[in-house]
């Protein structure tokens, strides 16, 4: 099994959706969390989110409560994905010891996309969370493949 950690900044929008999107289809060999790196703990996951998710015949998503990275969480992961450039390096700031398996998503599907980030929806449009939805799914399509070819 696999323990997946995404991380985006408050865990309410991409990395909630994130893992509610992997864990719908991933099936019982990854194990899936996700953190904030400036998260408010116990927020729910944001209104768009829980629509975009429903949209797509998810509602897990709605028992999520945001929580803040941990030491914990990050010894638990065998990969930690990033939404940003920028959460990457923060976790590499003040964990330097997971840089080993620490990528943001889309530096780990595709090391030559050359554009790391994913956008956040926070505050916008629902068509700002389903591009946000669109943008995860490529890459988790992506990262299934690759983790299948590599089990």
């Amino acid at each position: 099994m696999t323990n997946i950690l995404f991380v985006c900044t408050g865990n309410t929008c991409r990395s909630p959706m994130a893992e509610a999107l992997l864990r719908s289809r991933a099936g019982e060999e990854i194990e899936v969390k996700s953190a904030g790196v400036q998260a408010f703990p116990n927020s729910p996951a944001s209104e768009g989110t829980l629509a975009v998710l429903a949209e797509k015949g998810i509602d897990t998503a709605e028992e999520h409560r945001a929580q803040h990275v941990t030491e914990e969480l990050l010894e638990w992961a065998d990969l930690i994905l990033t939404m940003t450039h920028s959460h990457k390096q923060m976790l590499q700031t003040f964990y330097p010891h997971v840089s080993d398996y620490l990528f943001t998503l889309k530096e780990f599907v595709d090391p030559d996309v050359g554009h790391f980030d994913i956008a956040d929806p926070i505050g916008g449009p629902i068509e700002a969370y389903r591009q946000t939805a669109v943008e995860i799914e490529e890459s988790l399509t992506r990262l299934t493949k690759k983790l299948k070819e590599e089990s």
